[in-house]
């Protein structure tokens, strides 16, 4: 396969994945509100970051990848990840839980670097329980390999690609920048609904999550 032949492909199967009205959407709610640059800079990266270690896990191999990682996880890291992971949903279902709502006339704020982790954690959560249904990603990949270049170029590849699967996302966020007063009327309801969901929703989430975080600590440390 010719460089321009495979140029092409991989160029039109990341546009057709672009058109993604998930990620769309989502980007659309974090840039909606005030200090959008920065959520929506940290939105980005953390989409490109997914796509693009995805897209390497992809090529190496996911069977590869985990064996080569499974001698180094000892049976007390995985112990201390799922007791850190139910403490922190807990804790943060009782935060969030008791957050008092936003209102209307709350003097705009920096973003603070809890809040920017926050996108970045929920971009890249996101993204990446959404790429196993990538199916342009999948094609592109055998693609890539066909090309018969060694693994910096694949991951040249790689990148080329995710660059154009945030593409879409780029320009929304120049044109929120540059057209802001268009997103306006939608910034009041939608900020209203995204208050809802952190104070009510996440925490009905996280609760659930902690229990079951729990349970797989006790079952590794009783398998021990």
């Amino acid at each position: 396969m010719t460089f321009f032949t495979a140029f092409l492909a991989i160029f039109g199967l990341a546009f057709l994945d672009s058109l993604n009205p998930f990620s769309i959407a989502a980007c659309v709610v974090v840039i909606a509100g005030q200090q959008s640059l920065a959520r929506g800079l940290i939105f980005i990266t953390a989409t490109f970051s997914a796509y693009f270690l995805g897209g390497v896990a992809l090529v190496s191999g996911w069977v590869e990848a985990a064996a080569a990682m499974r001698p180094w996880i000892k049976p007390w890291m995985m112990i201390t990840f799922w007791l850190a992971l139910a403490l922190g949903s807990f804790v943060g279902a009782v935060i969030l839980w008791r957050r008092p709502a936003a209102t209307e006339s709350k003097e705009a704020k920096p973003p603070t670097t809890a809040a920017l982790v926050g996108v970045f954690l929920f971009a890249l959560s996101s993204t990446l329980s959404d790429l196993p249904t990538a199916l342009p990603y999948f094609g592109a990949i055998p693609i890539m390999v066909a090309t018969e270049t060694n693994f910096l170029g694949l991951l040249a590849w790689l990148a080329f690609y995710s660059l154009i699967y945030v593409s879409p996302l780029i320009v929304l966020l120049y044109f929120r920048q540059m057209a802001h007063k268009q997103f306006e009327p939608l910034v009041g309801s939608i900020n209203r609904s995204m208050d809802w969901a952190i104070r009510r929703l996440t925490p009905t989430l996280l609760v659930p999550l902690a229990g079951w975080a729990v349970y797989e600590a006790v079952r590794l440390l009783l398998s021990v």
